[in-house]
């Protein structure tokens, strides 16, 4: 990351750091006086587990990227958490068990990272658990 690579034929490119997932990356490629920013999914909101991502300023001729989200208006992601631990808390409180499946690379330790620190602040004793899989093995890294 941060690291401009000279290509033949008088190409350059510049990594940054993504967000989102463990190696998300952003691309800032220029030939002459064009260039565009290609990237993939990127997060630029800092998480509990990653940073957010960021790129050196710049005017790209052309941004290539994922748009999932492009025109979604949710709420922000503190009323989410605050809606999401509220409704974990009032099924545990009333004897309940909560299911969270969760597939995406990194969201499951957002999520664990959520519910101690909820746990701790709250005094609560249930066990929390998570299978094991590729997020046993991201744990690794985070």
């Amino acid at each position: 990351l941060l690291q401009t690579v000279q290509i033949e034929g008088g190409i350059e490119a510049t990594a940054y750091y993504g967000g989102h997932v463990l190696g998300a990356a952003l691309f800032h490629v220029r030939v002459g006086s064009q260039s565009v920013v290609y990237t993939g999914d990127y997060n630029m909101t800092p998480d509990r587990h990653l940073g957010a991502a960021w790129i050196d300023r710049c005017r790209p001729d052309v941004i290539i990227t994922e748009s999932t989200y492009a025109t979604t208006i949710r709420d922000s992601k503190r009323a989410r958490e605050r809606s999401f631990l509220k409704k974990v808390h009032t099924c545990i409180a009333n004897g309940g068990k909560v299911l969270i499946p969760v597939l995406a690379l990194g969201r499951a330790q957002e999520l664990c990272i959520l519910l101690e620190t909820y746990w701790e602040r709250n005094n609560l004793t249930a066990p929390i658990y998570f299978s094991a899989g590729l997020t046993e093995k991201a744990n690794h890294y985070y």
